[in-house]
């Protein structure tokens, strides 16, 4: 095969320096000798929760670019079932618990991880409650749960099959088993809950309770419970039993710290460590953190210091060095040889060793500038058509090229990962999109179906019960509305509560009318009554539920994940990082996104005045 025609059709192994925590997508690359001291602290790490069921945290600092976030790639791919790797995005609220818990549990969820762990520990529990109802010859309750107990501990999964033959087996022991381990260790609603695994008409509510998610009375009561997990109290619990309850370490991964204090502030930093701390103490957990160098030096002042003690800073990344560089650049192209299943003249061939020595000597980039570099340097070759010419200065960069590139990757992502693909676990990041969209039409005063904003109210999460609806201010030329505007696609058993908070704040004169933004993919069916009771009294009040295709809303999805990553420095544009509030300025005049929120804004300026709907 002619590797010179090859290298020219093939895409670029240099083409996406920015890594992303993606569970579908494989890792890029790796150079195991790269920043091998960081690996081998974070193994030692694991290695410690493992074996002495110890709490450890870990800190890596370094420039953007440095491969902060390549480390967490590579630490999931390493885990070959020894340990389970948990994603957590940056905070965007005043609930930690809440928010850890929420992509704790979507991330177990979504790496097939959960079920297994629950049944892990229902079977447990059988263990224990049969060994002590043998001890008091109780042999109904023995022969009960030898019907379904199944070989040894490694198949949890056959006893699953089998406990679901009998529904009422899980409560049966949870009400045995409360006061014997491992259910004497776990909080008193995580173990009932745990107890309805065996009735299959109850996974849905399990995962949605232990998610955070609001639930229906009827969902409530099909788990015995009272209340959801609306609180701090309670997200720490859930979180808390999660890590106990896995019989490998749960290692808890939160990059780009650096992107939390401008949206939370110094008492969002506090509260996230404090609560950082709390797990520490309580649970065998490995909590791997990732941060800029200096933005580090920013937030340590805002960190107690009981969390500073007891984080292991590691020595910032350093900057490749030449055969360092030589074995990155390799690296990306033996992909290429072996995906064809051809050898190249020399490990960095087209590139001579000396001029990537030269590249590094020179400029000192990191591992991000380096690849961008290199890429150039490929392009023009491949604009010339003469591989392995010495490299011309690159071509001027393209910013909204760019930038395209970089929204049409996001949007691959939300498409792709597999936590995104319900409307509920998405309804988040939708939330998000849509109040961002809106808030930027404020600032830059520009027009939404002709439309202007005046105000982008969103109340923070209380500490108990549900984050409140925003209040939109819109001018209109009767005078300033003020529309409560809520995302819900959620189980359509809880939609009700969420319209009667809408509702409340009409009557209550906090707002003029009142929306709520649904996808599609969630439809409310008729058996949903009381949702659509209030329906009917959100139009008598000028208000509507309106509907969302899923096409649009994972626009929206993937705007919010290019955001968070231009939040942390990892949307490119050339050799710079993109703002985020440049890359939402883009969003909303390329990518037109205010259109998508066009019947929303609208409902506000159609509804006439109170005093008018009074008379």
């Amino acid at each position: 095969m002619d590797l010179t025609r090859l290298l020219l059709d093939a895409p670029s192994p240099f083409a996406d320096p920015v890594v992303r925590l993606d569970l579908e997508a494989p890792p890029p690359p790796d150079v195991p000798a790269v920043h091998a001291s960081v690996r081998t602290a974070i193994a030692e790490a694991i290695t410690v929760v493992a074996r002495d069921r110890r709490a450890q945290m870990v800190l890596v600092t370094g420039d953007p670019g440095m491969g902060k976030t390549h480390q967490l790639a590579h630490l999931r791919q390493r885990s070959d079932g020894q340990y389970v790797c948990v994603d957590v995005p940056p905070l965007k609220d005043t609930s930690p618990f809440g928010h850890v818990a929420r992509y704790m549990v979507q991330g177990l969820a979504a790496a097939g991880v959960l079920e297994r762990l629950l049944w892990d520990v229902l079977r447990q529990v059988a263990v224990a409650v049969r060994a002590d109802a043998d001890e008091h010859g109780d042999d109904d309750v023995v022969a009960r749960i030898d019907d379904a107990l199944v070989g040894s501990d490694r198949f949890a999964m056959a006893f699953r099959s089998m406990a679901q033959q009998d529904p009422e087996l899980g409560p049966l022991l949870y009400k045995r088993g409360r006061r014997l381990a491992p259910l004497s260790t776990l909080p008193a609603d995580f173990g009932r809950v745990l107890g309805r695994i065996t009735d299959r008409e109850a996974e849905r509510a399990i995962v949605d309770w232990l998610r955070a998610a609001e639930l229906a009375e009827e969902d409530l009561a099909l788990l015995g419970l009272e209340h959801g997990v609306d609180t701090e109290a309670r997200a720490f619990e859930v979180v808390r039993a999660l890590c106990l309850s896995s019989q490998r370490p749960v290692v808890l991964c939160l990059d780009q710290l650096e992107s939390i204090s401008g949206l939370i502030g110094a008492s969002g930093v506090a509260r996230l460590f404090t609560a950082l701390m709390e797990l520490y103490q309580q649970a065998p957990v490995a909590i791997v953190l990732m941060c800029q160098t200096q933005q580090w030096v920013e937030l340590r002042r805002d960190v107690p210091q009981a969390a500073v003690d007891r984080i292991r800073v590691l020595p910032p990344l350093a900057k490749p060095t030449a055969d360092e560089a030589l074995a990155i650049v390799a690296s990306r192209l033996d992909a290429v040889w072996t995906a064809y299943g051809v050898t190249s003249p020399h490990a960095t061939w087209p590139f001579a060793e000396a001029s990537v020595r030269n590249l590094v000597e020179e400029r000192r980039p990191t591992i991000r500038g380096l690849l961008l570099e290199i890429d150039a340097q490929l392009a023009e070759m491949r604009r010339t058509g003469d591989i392995g010419a010495a490299p011309l200065a690159p071509p001027p960069i393209d910013e909204r090229s760019a930038l395209r590139a970089a929204r049409d990757r996001y949007r691959r992502v939300a498409d792709e990962r597999r936590e995104l693909a319900t409307p509920a676990f998405r309804e988040e990041l939708l939330r998000h999109a849509v109040l961002d969209v809106l808030d930027h039409a404020r600032q830059s005063n520009a027009p939404i179906g002709g439309v202007r904003i005046a105000m982008v109210t969103n109340p923070e999460k209380p500490k108990v019960g549900p984050r409140p609806p925003a209040i939109i201010t819109l001018e209109t030329p009767a005078g300033p509305r003020r529309l409560a505007v809520d995302v819900h696609s959620s189980e359509p058993r809880s939609t009700h509560r969420v319209l009667a908070r809408l509702r409340d704040l009409v009557d209550e004169h906090a707002a003029d009318c009142a929306v709520l933004l649904r996808e599609r993919e969630a439809p409310l069916p008729e058996s949903a009554k009381r949702s659509h009771e209030l329906l009917d009294e959100l139009g008598q009040r000028g208000g509507a539920l309106i509907w969302l295709e899923e096409a649009d809303a994972m626009r929206l999805v993937g705007a919010e994940l290019l955001l968070d990553a231009a939040g942390a420095a990892e949307v490119l544009v050339g050799t710079r990082n993109a703002s985020r509030e440049e890359v939402l300025g883009f969003l909303f005049e390329d990518d037109r996104l205010g259109e998508l929120l066009v019947p929303l804004v609208s409902r506000g300026t159609s509804t006439p005045p109170r005093a008018v709907r009074a008379v």
